[in-house]
C-alpha cells in the first residue's frame, strides 16, 4: 500500500505538470480560451464544427444524466471550467469545480467573472479523491474525460458516492480500455498513449460497470458514443505530422519542453489504439440509493 500510495502522488504531481505544460496546445488547436473544453466533442447530424462539438458533449451527456434544474452539482476535475459554466447557465445550477492544478483554479476564477457566473460558479483546487465536502452534498457529481486519472478509479467512485445526496447522481464521459493481454503489443501501445498524459491506465469497460455496483450505486446505465467522438479522434491525428515537425523544433530552440512533445505523440497513439479498436469512449451513469 505504501508504494501505492507513492506512486498515487507522484502520479498527481505528474498530471499537475502535463496541464499545466500543455494547456497552450488546447489554446493553439482546441478553441480552449473561447470554448473553454479540454475534451473530445460529441459529433452528431446538428454539429458543424469543433466548437460546436464541444458544447454538444455537455449537452449530451447532461442529457443523458438526466440533470435537472436547481441541482447542486461537484464538477471533478472542471479543467477550466466549461463544464461548469454550461450547467450553471443551462439548469440556473450551483457548481463546485475541481482541480489539481493551481493554474486551473486561477483560469477558472477568470472565466467565471468573464461569464458573469462568480456567484453561481465556485473553483478550488481539491482531488476528487479525498475532498473536503461533507457527506451528502450534491446532487450530481459530473465527470468529464477526468476519472481516468484516478489511480484506482473504484477510490473516485467511493468518493462520488459519499458527497452524493441519496437519490443523486453519477455522470461520466471517458476512455475506457477493451480487454488486454499484459505485455502484449497493444498493452504496450495503449500504455505508449497513457503515458503522454500522465494517465496510470485507463479502466475497462465491465471493469469500471462493476465496481459502481460494488461501491452500492444503482440503476445503472452506459452508453457507448465512440462514433460521435470519431471526427475528433481523427482531427487530432491529422495534426500529430505537422505538429511532430514544429514541436521538435521548438524543443530544441527551447520553447517546448519534453511534457508538451508527448502531447504531440498523443495524437499519434490514440488514433493508432482505435484502429485496432483497444478502447472505447463511454457515458455511465448511476444514481445512490435513498
Amino acid at each position: 500500500m505504501q508504494v501505492n500510495s507513492l506512486s498515487a502522488e507522484i502520479n498527481e504531481a505528474e498530471i499537475v505538470r502535463y496541464y499545466e505544460n500543455c494547456q497552450v496546445d488546447y489554446e493553439l488547436l482546441w478553441k480552449l480560451d473561447r470554448i473553454m473544453c479540454m475534451h473530445y466533442g460529441y459529433w452528431d447530424e446538428s454539429t458543424t464544427s469543433l466548437s460546436h462539438a464541444l458544447l454538444n458533449m455537455n449537452k449530451q451527456l447532461a442529457e443523458f444524466g438526466s440533470l435537472k434544474k436547481g441541482q447542486r452539482v461537484l464538477d471533478a476535475g472542471c479543467g477550466v471550467g466549461g463544464s461548469s459554466f454550461f450547467i450553471a447557465k443551462t439548469y440556473g445550477s450551483q457548481t463546485e469545480g475541481i482541480t489539481l492544478s493551481d493554474k486551473q483554479v486561477e483560469a477558472c476564477k477568470s472565466n467565471a467573472l468573464k461569464q458573469g457566473l462568480q456567484d453561481s460558479c465556485n473553483f478550488s483546487k481539491q482531488n476528487y479523491l479525498s475532498t473536503e465536502f461533507p457527506d451528502n452534498s450534491f446532487d450530481v457529481v459530473w465527470g468529464m474525460e477526468s476519472v481516468c486519472y484516478a489511480w484506482d478509479k473504484k477510490d473516485f467512485l467511493k468518493e462520488a458516492y459519499r458527497v452524493l445526496k441519496p437519490g443523486g447522481t453519477l455522470v461520466v464521459a471517458d476512455f475506457f480500455s477493451n480487454p488486454l493481454s499484459p505485455n502484449s503489443k497493444e498493452a504496450e501501445l495503449m500504455k505508449k498513449w497513457t503515458d503522454t498524459w500522465a494517465i496510470k491506465a485507463y479502466a475497462g469497460i465491465e471493469e469500471f460497470w462493476e465496481k459502481m455496483e460494488d461501491t452500492g450505486f444503482v440503476q445503472r446505465q452506459r452508453k457507448d458514443v465512440t462514433p460521435s467522438v470519431v471526427k475528433s479522434i481523427k482531427r487530432l491525428y491529422y495534426m500529430f505530422f505537422p505538429g511532430l515537425v514544429s514541436t521538435y523544433l521548438l524543443q530544441l530552440l527551447g520553447l517546448r519542453n519534453k511534457t508538451q512533445t508527448a502531447n504531440t505523440w498523443s495524437t499519434y497513439y490514440q488514433y493508432k489504439a482505435y484502429q485496432k479498436n483497444l478502447w472505447r469512449y463511454y457515458f455511465f451513469t448511476a444514481t445512490k440509493p435513498i
